[in-house]
């Protein structure tokens, strides 16, 4: 008895050295698949062959990690993981992705249907409101409905996973679409494995540069191009004042904004006011069409990487329009201004004597 007994916990012990990710995927050619990572940084985790849609991982992990199992190629597969060290089995076919095994997996699922739901519930409304006829505020007022369900079932799951990998993963995610108080009180209620992960430690710099954007503090420098190709930086833009708008060219805010702060410069440029724009689009003729319909004669900038500018995370916009307002000594002064607000806020800093 004790030695089938020691027999039986060494099986299961070797069962928990490693992992194993095997399965089937349909409609794809038999060759190389690969299980990657870019947490903290790009790696591969293990290869694999696929030959008549049937494959199998085996390695070892330090820890849960984010990963992907995928083919070669721009356009191949891409299907998220948390992988840990235990049997994961995929069933791929052309409706999605079934992965099961895996603790943090299954919780990462939990989260993920959540959004899917709440993105369901989007496409349903957006082709609602298409129909003629359509009551805009109603649907509006579903969609708001909506997402506060969505974020309190998400606070309800951290709540409940405070320590998990999957839920520091899963906010790690959503940075550049939190604001700043939210996303600090989704950190606080990280316990301490959570917050010494890769995911964790991503939403502890994330908050540490909004630290650095906090009204008083040197706006960060950056050198961006102009439409003409020429380079300019933030810096070197003389002016009493400036103004830092981010927008882009498809989104119907900015646009609307765009006549206001022409006003804006035409009265107070002569007091010391300059804008420059940073659009986040990534085609440069939907970028120049715009600035040049909407008469932007100021600087005008973008690096065209859309939603992932470097200008964007530097000054971690999660939306736009976004302002910042900047003194002669490139301190921030407001943040996050529109409006009458905004306006009030220029007229103010052109009044204040220098020091």
């Amino acid at each position: 008895m004790t030695s089938l007994l020691v027999v039986a916990m060494a099986l299961s012990g070797n069962a928990q050295e490693g992992f194993t990710v095997s399965g089937k995927i349909s409609g794809v050619p038999d060759g190389m698949l690969y299980l990657l990572t870019d947490m903290p940084q790009a790696d591969t985790l293990a290869t694999a062959q696929l030959s008549n849609g049937i494959f199998m991982f085996t390695g070892k992990v330090d820890a849960p990690v984010a990963a992907y199992l995928s083919t070669p190629g721009e356009e191949g597969l891409r299907i998220p993981m948390i992988l840990e060290n235990t049997r994961f089995t995929f069933n791929v076919t052309e409706q999605g992705a079934l992965i099961q095994g895996g603790e943090q997996q299954k919780l990462f699922a939990r989260y993920n249907q959540i959004g899917q739901a709440f993105a369901a519930v989007q496409a349903e409304v957006q082709a609602a409101m298409q129909q003629p006829g359509a009551n805009i505020p109603a649907l509006q007022e579903r969609i708001s409905q909506a997402y506060e369900e969505s974020l309190a079932r998400t606070m309800e799951l951290i709540q409940a996973n405070p320590d998990a990998y999957a839920t520091a993963y899963v906010i790690a995610l959503g940075v550049m679409n939190e604001t700043e108080e939210s996303l600090q009180a989704k950190y606080d209620l990280l316990g301490t494995n959570a917050k010494n992960s890769v995911p964790g430690k991503q939403i502890a710099a994330a908050l540490a540069q909004y630290g650095k954007l906090a009204v008083g503090k040197p706006a960060p420098d950056f050198t961006a191009q102009k439409l003409n190709g020429d380079s300019f930086s933030l810096y070197d833009v003389p002016a009493k004042i400036k103004l830092l708008v981010f927008w882009a060219s498809w989104d119907a805010a900015s646009r609307q904004l765009n006549p206001e702060l022409i006003a804006l410069y035409q009265q107070f440029r002569p007091k010391g006011l300059d804008i420059v724009s940073i659009s986040l689009d990534e085609n440069r003729n939907d970028w120049e069409r715009a600035v040049s319909v909407d008469g932007l004669f100021w600087t005008n900038g973008s690096d065209l990487k859309g939603s992932n500018s470097e200008f964007a995370k530097l000054y971690m916009v999660t939306s736009v329009p976004y302002t910042v307002l900047i003194d002669r000594e490139n301190t921030i002064v407001a943040k996050g201004l529109l409006g009458d607000d905004l306006r009030k806020a220029v007229s103010d800093l052109t009044k204040k004597k220098r020091k």
